[in-house]
């Protein structure tokens, strides 16, 4: 039995005991192989991680308005140039337009006349039309007591006393030629009769005077009379006001001012070439003296305040934004240059290019560089989620081990030694991610450049 064990120990000290030695030995050997040569490294700190969804578009401009003529003429004036920044309602072409300023100026001195005619007929009469007015009263008035003085009261009354008077003669000598007794001489009764007669036409002819003066007083004082009454009912309406009559008529005639004037300026406005908003002229096709062709294009105007970005996104993407969103847009043309943007719509309906359905994304600028011109070509990035100031590492120091969902970084020691060391993940955006857990501000990581693996980094 003790042989027995002798021979064993004696086996363990000659196959077991060089074993452990030659694997120690390879151990070290390995680790000196291992050892990093050309390493990267980056320092644990504090900083914002950000989740974007990206897409590259064109730079347009939020407006774009073509301007046309839609009749013909000669071009009088052009009032700017390409890319001169205009204001909205600027004259930028004119044409020969004499007639048709002409036209509106009549049409506003004939509206001007109309609204003062309407106001004078509610400011009243002045002092002089009041005292012309008094004045003709005064004189028809005259004329009338003129011609009623012509015939008196007391003339008439003569008249007609002598009326009165001849009747009674009449009377009398018929009353004398029936009193007459019979026996007398046929000369008593021709005497008789011729004085009857005589009365009788004295009677008439006095009777004829009394009417006479009287017809003749109303005729000569009957249109004396209208005049006189004409006169005060003048005076009555001055002093009234304006009737409802005269206001309605005033009020057309403006109206109708009114229209001609605004068909004037019609026709006006149509020889001239406004700009419909603020923005640059970017194009002009029309010279001084140069013929104009109705309906074709003669002036461009773009509003680049602000401009605005349209980028298409893949239907898995777009449901990640929404408008109001945050983003940043980079210009091809300008290296190194990032502006500031905000996502303001996303259209309704996709569109399917080569099987590919993505969505219309419009972004709008923040800020104005002279350096962006329409027509770049830009990448918006919007920020879907964010954290700021936080623990950061950058995505290429992280090993991840799908299969576990787990996470590895290799930390530098002082000794220049490196150990990985799981980490807990946070926020994870395009460059770098959130670390939660595992490593702290200020501690160092690696990456090995040579392509060989740094100790402990791999896996799945």
């Amino acid at each position: 039995m003790y042989v027995r064990r002798s021979l064993f120990v004696l086996i363990l000290l000659i196959f077991v005991v060089p074993i452990a030695v030659f694997r120690n030995q390879a151990m070290e050997m390995q680790q000196s192989d291992r050892a990093p040569v050309d390493i990267q490294q980056a320092v644990v700190a504090r900083g914002d991680v950000e989740v974007t969804v990206n897409a590259i578009g064109t730079i347009e401009a939020e407006r774009t308005a073509r301007l046309s003529f839609d009749g013909g003429g000669r071009v009088r004036d052009v009032l700017f140039d390409v890319g001169d920044f205009v204001l909205a309602g600027d004259v930028l072409v004119e044409l020969e337009n004499d007639a048709q300023v002409i036209a509106v100026d009549q049409a506003e001195i004939a509206l001007q006349m109309a609204e003062l005619q309407r106001q004078q007929l509610f400011e009243g009469p002045d002092e002089g039309q009041i005292a012309v007015a008094e004045a003709n009263i005064t004189s028809a008035r005259g004329a009338l007591a003129a011609i009623a003085g012509a015939v008196s009261d007391a003339d008439i009354r003569t008249a007609e006393l002598a009326v009165e008077s001849a009747q009674a003669a009449y009377d009398d000598a018929v009353f004398a030629r029936t009193r007459a007794s019979g026996g007398q001489p046929d000369e008593a009764y021709a005497l008789l009769d011729a004085r009857v007669g005589q009365a009788s036409f004295e009677l008439e002819i006095a009777r004829l005077q009394l009417q006479s003066l009287r017809n003749g007083a109303g005729i000569q004082t009957g249109p004396a009379a209208a005049r006189v009454r004409q006169a005060e009912l003048e005076l009555e309406r001055l002093l009234a006001g304006p009737t409802e009559a005269q206001i309605d008529q005033a009020d057309a005639q403006i109206e109708r001012a009114q229209i001609d004037l605004e068909n004037a300026n019609a026709d006006l406005d149509a020889t001239r070439i406004v700009a419909p908003f603020d923005g640059y002229l970017a194009a002009l096709n029309v010279e001084r003296g140069g013929l104009i062709v109705p309906s074709l294009p003669v002036a461009e105007i773009i509003d680049v305040s602000p401009l605005t970005l349209t980028v298409q996104v893949d239907e898995i993407d777009i449901r990640q934004i929404e408008p109001g969103l945050t983003a940043r847009v980079q210009v091809d043309a300008l290296p190194g240059v990032e502006l500031p943007a905000n996502l303001q719509e996303i259209a309704l309906v996709s569109t399917n290019t080569g099987g590919i359905v993505s969505y219309d994304v419009q972004v709008q600028l923040d800020a104005d560089d002279e350096r962006v011109r329409v027509g770049m070509t830009a990448e918006a990035s919007v920020v879907v989620e964010a954290r700021r100031d936080t623990l950061v590492v950058p995505n290429a120091y992280i090993r991840l081990d799908r299969g576990q969902d787990r996470a590895f970084v290799n930390l530098l020691r002082a000794d220049g030694t490196l150990e990985e060391v799981e980490v807990t993940l946070g926020l994870q955006g395009q460059d770098s991610s959130e670390i939660l857990a595992g490593v702290s501000e200020g501690d160092v990581v690696a990456v090995d450049l040579s392509g060989d693996a740094l100790f402990g980094f791999g896996g799945p």
